[in-house]
């Protein structure tokens, strides 16, 4: 019934001479993300960007002969979602022969799953996976490999946690790697060992190298057909852009490739991998385009609080001890000297730096190693590459990232408005964690556990995001999520720390113009604005009034980028 309203257009004239694809959208609920006009209830597109937006009087003015009348008949219209912290290659993985172990609540479920998918592969084929959470078994316990590997003896087979920071090996895998008792952790890594310094199976941060350099480059599908497949997902859900972290050649060629031929429709912000940056811009100019711009690099000061590799101020509650009975206080996977090096070198030749910091140690040195490069480093002041995007970051700062700020010591809050830092965050991981946060940290910590409230009362935007495949790709679970701080069962009554919870407001822009501003794209997208891009979203329900259970049932029923409908529900 909705796709037959949205397709019925009524044609009007008058003596305007404006473009022929001129459409008006009329009797909508239209949020802008614009504190100017918040919102709306019309609003015209022309040649892919918006003419005006307003009430349905004033924006009728721009109706001419040939122009098309669109009556929403009441539906939602957000600017397009945008996804500031996600994994491309990782979502398309999922619909490419990967496992999603996401859903599983037990170690015999992930077992099972691994066994059926062995009985219809070669003998010898690699088996991946990803998504298993231990926390959400009846054990809590970290597995070992053993069981595994008697129920999968002839299949390599390698399983990454949900955080992406941890894995299990059975022991085909550790043999094709080489790894056995003898091995060593390397630096910023752990392989967790049992009875005779045996490896368990499971390898937390670097270590997990190990076994990744073992496993054959065609285990997994092209870089191009990862992204599309992956883009199809995004675009069912109302996002029309996504910044894609930690990118290598392959990935970037393929975007490239992609967007050369026009099967390119998402806006991607691409960040190439940190141990790469400062070679690739040395050599090449920054990137800037209206479907993939790559100017930003993604570093990574510690692990996650979910395998216990965030690194903390003070010990683990749960884990105040290593192996070696010496303080636990998780893991620096860099060398705090060469996120140092690498940010001095981003401020000189004018690209992003986004750093992976969730314990509140790694907050604090993440934040030292972007004061020292503001204080040291002399910006390169050459003319823009493109005269058509303005805005390099010698012009407008460097607004250096930080990627989650899952526990900042409240000292730390104020630093990152005075550093110009934007702390990039993901509400569903805040949701997913809190169930076993405290048992990490303890209840004095948690004054800056998840603190939007507190980061945005500093005077930051929080540019909003998902982590997918860690967490879903819609991002209206995260809307959820930032104003509730509850499951989706709406636990714990009142949410979890409810003084840190976002508006409605505030959670719509960080999924958009704060997302935008995050990507120094906010003048020319991320709000519904005359003479911006055209992109938008349709929803069933209007998120911003209705219930907060509601918005979970809520579906995009159009996702429009450039004034294209790039999805439509059928």
């Amino acid at each position: 019934m909705i796709r037959l309203l949205l397709a019925a257009l009524t044609l009007a004239s008058a003596s305007v001479s404006l473009a022929k694809d001129t459409t008006i959208y009329i009797n909508a609920r239209i949020y802008t993300a614009s504190d100017d006009l918040p919102t709306a209830d019309a609003m015209a597109v022309s040649d892919g960007k918006i003419l005006a937006i307003g009430n349905r009087r004033d924006v009728m003015r721009h109706m001419h002969e040939g122009a098309a009348q669109i009556d929403m008949q009441g539906l939602t219209i957000l600017p397009g979602l945008i996804d500031a912290h996600a994994h491309m290659s990782g979502l398309g993985a999922l619909d490419a022969g990967v496992i999603d172990l996401s859903t599983t609540t037990s170690y015999d479920e992930v077992i099972e799953l691994v066994r059926a998918r062995a009985a219809s592969v070669p003998r010898g084929t690699w088996i991946l996976g990803r998504g298993w959470d231990h926390e959400s078994w009846a054990s809590k316990e970290l597995p070992t490999h053993n069981r595994l590997s008697d129920a999968v003896p002839d299949h390599p087979v390698w399983l990454s946690r949900v955080d992406g920071h941890a894995g299990m090996a059975n022991t085909a895998a550790m043999q094709a790697a080489g790894v056995s008792s003898t091995t060593d952790s390397p630096e910023g890594g752990d392989i967790l060992r049992g009875a005779g310094d045996e490896p368990t199976g499971v390898f937390i941060d670097r270590s997990m190298s190990l076994i990744g350099q073992a496993i054959p480059r065609d285990a997994t599908a092209s870089p191009e057909k990862l992204i599309l497949l992956a883009q199809e997902r995004c675009l069912k859900v109302g996002l029309v852009g996504v910044h894609d972290m930690r990118i290598g050649h392959d990935e970037i060629a393929a975007y490239e490739r992609l967007e050369a031929d026009g099967r390119l429709r998402l806006r991607v912000y691409g960040v190439i991998r940190g141990a790469l940056a400062e070679e690739y811009f040395e050599a090449n100019p920054i990137r800037v385009s209206d479907r993939f711009t790559l100017r930003a690099c993604k570093l990574y000061m510690d692990g996650a609080m979910g395998s216990r590799g965030a690194w903390l101020l003070e010990p683990y509650l749960d884990r105040p001890t290593d192996d070696d009975g010496e303080p636990y206080t998780g893991l620096s996977v860099t060398d705090p000297l060469t996120i140092d090096r690498i940010s001095k070198h981003a401020v000189k030749h004018g690209y992003q730096v986004c750093t992976h910091a969730i314990g509140d140690a790694a907050n604090r040195r993440t934040l030292d190693a972007y004061e020292y490069a503001h204080a040291t480093a002399i910006p390169n002041t050459q003319p823009g590459v493109d005269p058509a995007h303005p805005g390099l970051l010698h012009e407008r700062g460097t607004r250096f990232r930080i990627e989650h700020a899952q526990l900042v010591h409240p000292d730390d809050i104020p630093r990152f408005e005075a550093l110009g830092v934007l702390p990039s965050m993901q509400p569903t991981h805040c949701t997913s964690d809190m169930r076993w946060f405290e048992d990490r940290v303890g209840a004095k910590r948690l004054k800056g556990a998840y603190a939007w409230r507190s980061l945005i009362d500093s005077g930051v935007p929080i540019p909003g995001g998902s982590d997918f495949p860690v967490e879903s790709e819609n991002p209206l679970y995260g809307f959820y999520s930032a104003i509730t701080r509850q499951n989706h069962r709406g636990e714990p009554v009142g949410g979890w720390l409810p003084g840190q919870r976002m508006t409605r407001t505030e959670a719509l822009k960080s999924m958009t113009i704060w997302a935008a501003y995050a990507s120094f794209e906010e003048d020319w997208r991320g709000s519904l604005e005359p003479g911006k891009v055209a992109d938008f979203v349709v929803l069933d329900h209007d998120i911003m009034t209705c219930k907060p259970g509601e918005i979970l049932i809520t579906e995009v029923v159009r996702t429009v980028i450039g004034g294209e409908t790039v999805y439509e529900r059928e």
